[in-house]
């Protein structure tokens, strides 16, 4: 990735939890976009949105990611999925930039661990650590560079940027701002 690559404006892709819903997705509790990774047959919806945004002026997609982390897999008793979705999430955003024929880099969506829009991680902060490492780990071969989606806070930045840093990958930082 060229390292001047956001020196200036870029266009990312849209969220892809309300539009895999808006199409047709199914979700299973609070599972949202990763059920979509789970059951097969949701695999090319994903492949077809990641497109859409592609052909609409997106220079860069974020994999399916923001709720395939491990909280959100054990809320809804679907853990043994973890590794499969994750790597699964890189293959389909990779397989949208083929047959695109484009030009476009793909962002490993690394997002918040505990608790969207929400600065309070809880008092267990290694097993926040625990759970970037894991994620990266998974989203880290194929991407162009991770993309940490929504963080709370400067905190969770902070410790999300010290676990992938062994990596050597470019990060985009996304946040929620709160009035407090």
């Amino acid at each position: 990735m060229d390292k001047y690559f956001f020196q200036k404006t870029r266009i990312l892709d849209g969220g892809m939890g309300q539009e895999l819903l808006k199409r047709g997705l199914k979700p299973r509790g609070t599972l949202w976009s990763a059920e979509a990774l789970i059951k097969e047959e949701y695999h090319q919806l994903i492949i077809d949105t990641h497109l859409d945004f592609i052909f609409s002026g997106a220079e860069v997609i974020v994999t399916n990611t923001f709720t395939s982390r491990k909280g959100r897999l054990i809320q809804n008793n679907c853990l043994e999925y973890f590794e499969k979705i994750n790597k699964k999430a890189v293959e389909l955003a990779l397989r949208a930039r083929e047959i695109s024929k484009k030009n476009i880099l793909i962002a490993g969506g690394l997002p918040n661990q505990v608790q969207t829009y929400s600065a309070d991680l809880g008092k267990d902060l290694t097993e926040v650590k625990i759970r970037f490492k894991e994620q990266a780990f998974f989203l880290k071969d194929n991407i162009d560079f991770f993309y940490l989606d929504v963080m709370g806070s400067s905190q969770e930045c902070k410790i999300a940027l010290e676990t992938i840093d062994k990596y050597n990958l470019p990060v985009l930082v996304g946040l929620h701002i709160n009035n407090n």
